[in-house]
This record gives C-alpha cells, sequence and structure tokens, in this order.
C-alpha cells in the first residue's frame, strides 16, 4: 500500500483526486494542512492541487519532501504544456525544471480543459457537475445559452475525454442537447491579437492568451495515455453534457 499525501486536497481539483483514490481501496491518503513538514515524513507520493500562489507554494513543498523522504512528487500542472504562451504560466516551468533536477521519481497530468467548467447553472445535479469548481464560465455558459468561440471555432481541444472535439463541435453538441439555440460570437484571430498588442489588465491579459492557446493548437495533445489504462472509462463531452442537460419531456396521455 502506498501513502499518498494530498496537499489542497479539500477542495476543487484536490478533493476529486482524494475521493477518487479512496474510492479504490488500495492506497492510504494524507491530506496535507499548512503544517506539511510532519505528515510528509515517510510518505510514498506527493500530488500538489492548484492554488493562487501554485509557483512559490510548489517550490517549497517540493523542498520539504524531499528532506522528507518522499519518493514520488506530482506538481500542479493541468491544462497544457505550453508554458511560454500564458505570462500566468510562467512559474509552471521554474517549478517543472526544480521537479525534474529534484531526484525524485515524477510525473504531471496534462489534462486539457475540465468539462466541469460547463456545470454553471445545469438543471441537473449541479454540484456534482461542477466538481469542486467555483469560477465563472469559461467561453461557453450553458445556463444562458451562450459561446464565445476563439477564432473560427475548427481548432482542435482537449476536453479530458476519449475524442478530441472543437469548440464549434461543443456549441453544436450542446444545442442539440438541450434543444436550444446558442447565441454564438465568433472572435477571430486578429481581434485576440490586437487586444494582446494593446496592453491589457492580467485578468484580460490571461483570457486572451489562452484563447490564443487554443487557437494556435496548444491545447490538443498528440499522444496520451489512455490505452495504458483500458479499465479506465472516460467521460466524453457529449456523454457529460446529456448527463447534466439533456431535457426531460413529459409523456401525455
Amino acid at each position: 500500500m502506498v501513502t499518498i499525501a494530498i496537499a489542497g486536497g479539500t477542495t476543487g481539483i484536490g478533493s476529486n483526486v482524494v475521493r477518487e483514490i479512496l474510492a479504490t481501496n488500495e492506497h492510504r491518503v494524507v491530506v496535507l494542512s499548512r503544517s506539511e513538514r510532519p505528515a510528509l515524513e515517510e510518505k510514498g507520493v506527493c500530488i500538489w492541487s492548484l492554488g493562487p500562489d501554485f509557483g512559490t507554494s510548489q517550490l517549497a513543498l517540493l523542498k520539504v519532501a524531499e528532506d522528507a523522504g518522499v519518493k514520488r512528487f506530482v506538481p500542479s500542472d493541468w491544462a497544457t504544456d505550453y508554458y511560454g504562451s500564458v505570462n500566468a504560466y510562467a512559474a509552471k516551468t521554474t517549478v517543472w525544471n526544480a521537479v525534474k533536477a529534484s531526484g525524485l521519481e515524477y510525473t504531471r497530468f496534462i489534462t486539457g480543459i475540465w468539462m466541469n467548467l460547463w456545470g454553471l447553472g445545469t438543471p441537473r445535479n449541479e454540484a456534482e457537475a461542477l466538481s469542486g469548481y467555483a469560477g465563472p464560465p469559461f467561453l461557453i455558459y450553458m445556463k444562458k445559452r451562450i459561446a464565445l468561440i476563439p477564432g473560427d471555432g475548427s481548432q482542435k481541444v482537449v476536453f479530458t475525454n476519449t475524442r478530441d472535439k472543437s469548440y464549434a463541435e461543443v456549441v453544436d453538441l450542446a444545442e442539440s442537447i438541450t434543444a436550444a439555440s446558442f447565441g454564438k460570437t465568433y472572435y477571430p484571430e486578429s481581434q485576440i491579437k490586437t487586444v494582446l498588442a494593446g496592453n491589457p489588465d492580467p485578468e484580460q491579459l490571461f483570457f486572451h492568451q489562452f484563447m490564443q492557446l487554443i487557437v494556435d493548437g496548444g491545447l490538443e495533445f498528440k499522444a496520451n495515455v489512455n490505452s495504458k489504462f483500458p479499465d479506465i472509462k472516460p467521460v466524453n463531452a457529449e456523454e457529460y453534457l446529456t448527463k447534466y442537460n439533456r431535457i426531460r419531456l413529459k409523456l401525455v396521455t
């Protein structure tokens, strides 16, 4: 049995990691608080889930993990490994280089975009659909039936599923499943570049750099490890949208 220490395991991504590991009944899980060091002693794996100060915090936790004799380290990463395309991801390069140089065994999980971003305001089981996600809607807002589509909408994106789809295809799926038309706004690449050239504030900078990343193909991964785990069946975009948004028709007799 491996003991897995998870920092940030009470909310968001971390809480989902904890739940799924516990469900296997194969490993011992320790959720770390701010006083990490005692809990890290002789742990087999340390997973760090995303927080607002993830760069500084991960470097500090990595050092503690090395000192405590942790065998493997998994940094917070998720979305994409195109770190240079988004200013807010600059710290990820520093963290990843430090992890590789640490002497610990390591891996990272590059997952694309979480489908849970579509869970806000779903008519069925919203809490389950969100699975801890508490942020704003991103590009597609199911409740209001609106979508902002980067570029021409054709670029494929990994949505943590078995088959990649473009944003335009996801919107088509959403319209079919909800039996409703979405207000679609296409955001041309030229417009994205214009905003980026205008020295936008940090929030707009991140938003537009991420849309540019999508247009550039930074969220379409050519290889994945799904085939190595045939017993795990990832939920695809159609299944997710159907589960939480399908309109149930009442039979009239």
